[in-house]
C-alpha cells in the first residue's frame, strides 16, 4: 500500500506498529539519504532566494530547488520504494482537529505578536529584503501570500508531513521521535528565513519554538489521520496569520 494511502485510523495514544514493520539496515541507510537529500533543499532554498537577492542564478537556483522538493519525494516513491502514486485522500476525518488546532495557534500567533514581535523586528530591514522580489507592491504581496498559503503550503506538507515522515519512521521508528525530527527539519528553513527578513536572534528564536511546536502538531495530525490535507488545514489557517501580519507591517 502506498504510504499515501490511509490505513485504519490509529489511536490517539500509541501508533500503528504494523504499517512499517522492522526495517532492514539497507533500508534504513536509504531512508537516510532520503532525508538529507529532500530535508535540506527547503533552507537551500531559502539561502538562495534571500541570500541572492533578485539575482537571476538566485532566482533559477529557488526554482530548482522548488522542483527537487517537489519531483525527488515522487520519483523515490514511485521508483525506489516501488510504490504507487496516490492524492493522500481523507479517510479518517480530522478537519475538526485540524480547524480547532490552528484556530488555537493563530490566537497565540497574534498575541504573541501584539506582546512581543512588533519591538522586536527592523521594519526597514523587512521592508528592505522584500522590496527586491516585488512584494512591498500590495497587489504582489496578496498575490504571493495566496500562493504561499495555497501552493507552498502544500507542498511542505507533501516534504515535511509526508516524505520526511515516512522517512522518519523507517530511521527513527514510529511516534515523537519522528515527530520532533520532522519538525526540527521543518524549523531550520524557517530560522534562516526570519533572520533574512530582520528578526532579531530573541524573536527569532521565539518564532522557531513556536515553529517547532507548530511542525510537531503538523506531523501529529499527519501521523494521525494518514493524510497531508489534514495538517494542511493547520497550516493555512497559520499563514493566513503570518500573511496578515506581514500585509499590516509593509501597508499598515
Amino acid at each position: 500500500m502506498s504510504p499515501l494511502l490511509s490505513p485504519k485510523k490509529t489511536p490517539l495514544v500509541g501508533w500503528d506498529l504494523t504499517r512499517i514493520g522492522v526495517p532492514n539496515v539497507s533500508e534504513k541507510r536509504l531512508a537516510w539519504l532520503a532525508l538529507l537529500l529532500v530535508g535540506l533543499a527547503p533552507t537551500a532554498s531559502i539561502l538562495s532566494s534571500f541570500g541572492t537577492g533578485e539575482g537571476l542564478v538566485g532566482q533559477l537556483v529557488w526554482l530548482l530547488s522548488k522542483a527537487w522538493m517537489l519531483g525527488l519525494p515522487l520519483w523515490w516513491h514511485l521508483k525506489v520504494d516501488r510504490k504507487s502514486w496516490s492524492w493522500s485522500p481523507v479517510r479518517n476525518g480530522g478537519y475538526g482537529a485540524a480547524t480547532a488546532i490552528g484556530l488555537v495557534f493563530a490566537v497565540i500567533m497574534v498575541l504573541a505578536w501584539l506582546f512581543i514581535g512588533d519591538s522586536r523586528l527592523d521594519r526597514q530591514t523587512f521592508r528592505a529584503t522584500l522590496e527586491p522580489f516585488g512584494l512591498t507592491d500590495v497587489n504582489t504581496y496578496i498575490a504571493a501570500a495566496v500562493f504561499w498559503t495555497v501552493g507552498n503550503s502544500v507542498l511542505e506538507e507533501y516534504v515535511f508531513r509526508w516524505f520526511l515522515v515516512e522517512k522518519g519512521e523507517v530511521v527513527f521508528g514510529p511516534g515523537w521521535p519522528t515527530i520532533f525530527a520532522s519538525a526540527l527539519m521543518f524549523v531550520v528553513h524557517h530560522f534562516f528565513a526570519l533572520w533574512f527578513l530582520g528578526f532579531s536572534l530573541t524573536a527569532n528564536l521565539l518564532a522557531c519554538l513556536g515553529l517547532f511546536v507548530g511542525g510537531a502538531a503538523f506531523s501529529w495530525l499527519y501521523v494521525r489521520y494518514r493524510s497531508i490535507w489534514i495538517p494542511y488545514i493547520t497550516h493555512a489557517i497559520c499563514d493566513v496569520v503570518v500573511f496578515g501580519v506581514g500585509y499590516f507591517l509593509l501597508f499598515g
